[in-house]
């Protein structure tokens, strides 16, 4: 058996946890073997559907982590939490027994984005005439005393568009790569962090 499966909502979730999961040093894990897999479906097959897409990997993984965002999951009416819960009932009744985790992060995934600005700016190969935090505040996507850019994922779009790039999952993965995320007070990610500790210890 593998030590951990990955269940994530498309291929960016998908590129960010592997990218993440080999940055164990940083992350306080021991070494893990693992897959991550895209749902078909998206979000939408994460919240509704994670139970039964991961139903016939009981017997091939110890752990299974099935992430998603709230936004345009379908379930925005639902608090992040409640998702999680949600999801997290319909693995542990199919079988995973608490050997299952849901992160769902709220708004979207391109709220762990913002968090260390000299990373994104230059997964972006920001430009600019002007720092990317000055262009961002400027264009009203950040008011002063904010830290990240309250729609993260139109704020990362118009970025991009500004400097003459489409936007790419290969950008998500660039920053997830490099970014410190010692200082992270993001829920979801923290979750992330928490439960993967507990999972895969450093030995002492």
């Amino acid at each position: 058996m593998k030590d951990l499966i990955v269940l994530a909502a498309d291929k960016s979730m998908k590129l960010v946890v592997e990218a993440l999961l080999a940055r164990i040093v940083h992350l306080k894990l021991r070494s893990l073997s693992f897959d991550a897999v895209a749902h078909p479906e998206n979000d939408p097959g994460v919240r509704l559907r994670a139970h039964s897409f991961l139903r016939g990997q009981l017997r091939n993984y110890h752990y299974a982590l099935v992430m998603c965002d709230r936004c345009g999951s379908g379930g925005e009416t639902l608090s992040r939490v409640k998702l999680e819960e949600r999801i997290e009932d319909g693995l542990n009744k199919n079988g995973w027994e608490k050997r299952a985790t849901a992160i769902v992060i709220d708004p979207e995934l391109e709220n762990w984005m913002w968090g260390d600005w000299p990373v994104t700016s230059e997964a972006l190969r920001w430009t600019g005439p002007q720092n990317l935090r000055e262009w961002v505040t400027e264009t009203g996507h950040l008011k002063e005393a904010e830290a990240k850019p309250r729609d993260s994922k139109k704020a990362l779009e118009d970025a991009c568009r500004c400097v003459g790039k489409r936007w790419s999952s290969s950008i998500h993965q660039r920053i997830a790569t490099q970014a410190r995320f010692e200082n992270c007070t993001d829920p979801a990610f923290l979750k992330l962090k928490s439960v993967l500790q507990s999972w895969f210890p450093i030995a002492t």
